[in-house]
């Protein structure tokens, strides 16, 4: 795998401007994504991951959506200060997403082949055998049955595990260099859920694409990603290879989060809980935003909001307990 960043998000801020006070919804964000990487984003919901996402691709909810500062950078471009016309040609043929909901993405009046032709005839020059032979080929690829036959039916005559792979199957026809999936297992029972996330996983080892995950489960996070950033009330307070943040998480919110999943290997009564509720990100606090549910937090963490340190091998973590230990580094 090479070590060349594909995309670098940076001190991204993107805020919804509503009747009640501007949200801000993503509030200085930074990572990047290597060349064949796969990077989980993960923290509870409202935490601003698929805000994020919509971001890096421009497609905000309207009006109130808007990025405010930051660059979102692929190929030494600037997708922030693009034109709408110019983002047109790089979505769906540079970066494509796949939606949590299929029944919400695919129209229930058009045929399965329709679909998956419309970002076909938008970036690819085909003619109408060559575009009906692509249609099945990526239908193919995505372990469709019969797909001869499938591009003449529609979304509501398939399973909701089909209908995800149809997904999948429009946001790679143009075979992107990113590839956006957010909660892409959530309408999935587990069985079909391991089988689509080994089908991006060979996909990916096919096409080179790499892979941005939102989701909120760390056993996905654990099955398919090679590093993973925690994101809480719009920044992203961790950083850190899989085994990494599995083994030693310095951040509290990461250490409540891997303490409230379900396992097999401790026996317990209660699942662990996070006490409280996210800020109020219309007025997020001055300090760390994770200081009011934090039994370890102290003045400075109400106080000041803490910068981010970079521990051994690219772990990253923003806390006044890691800024202050012995773990920091000048």
């Amino acid at each position: 795998m090479t070590a060349d960043p594909l995309i670098e998000v940076r001190d991204l801020k993107t805020y919804l401007f509503t009747r009640r006070g501007v949200v801000r919804a993503v509030d200085g964000v930074s990572f990047s994504i290597r060349e064949g990487e796969t990077l989980g984003l993960v923290g509870e919901s409202g935490s601003g991951k698929t805000m994020t996402a919509l971001s890096i691709e421009r497609v905000l909810p309207q009006p109130a959506g808007r990025i405010v500062g930051g660059q979102v950078l692929m190929g030494g471009v600037d997708l922030v200060g693009l034109s709408e016309a110019e983002m047109e040609s790089i979505r769906g043929r540079r970066i494509a997403m796949i939606l949590q909901d299929p029944m919400s993405s695919l129209n229930p009046v058009m045929t399965i082949g329709t679909q998956v032709a419309e970002p076909l005839r938008t970036h690819q020059r085909l003619d109408s055998r060559g575009l009906h032979d692509r249609i099945k080929e990526m239908l193919a690829l995505v372990r469709i049955p019969a797909p001869e036959t499938r591009v003449r039916e529609y979304p509501h005559q398939m399973s909701g595990g089909m209908r995800q792979r149809v997904v999948g199957a429009i946001a790679l026809s143009c075979q992107p260099r990113l590839l956006i999936a957010d909660e892409p297992t959530t309408s999935l029972d587990v069985t079909i859920q391991a089988q689509y996330l080994r089908l991006l996983e060979d996909i990916q080892a096919a096409q080179g694409v790499s892979i941005l995950i939102i989701t909120h489960d760390f056993g996905i996070i654990a099955r398919t990603c090679d590093r993973v950033a925690v994101m809480y009330a719009g920044r992203i307070v961790e950083t850190a290879d899989v085994r990494t943040l599995f083994d030693r998480p310095l951040h509290p919110y990461t250490q409540a989060l891997l303490e409230s999943r379900p396992r097999l290997d401790v026996r317990r009564r209660r699942l662990a809980a996070i006490e409280g509720q996210p800020p109020d990100l219309r007025s997020p606090p001055a300090g760390c935003r994770f200081a009011a549910r934090c039994p370890k937090a102290t003045t400075v963490c109400h106080d000041r909001y803490p910068p981010e340190v970079t521990v051994d091998n690219g772990h990253a973590v923003s806390c006044w307990l890691v800024v202050g230990g012995e773990h920091a580094r000048a």
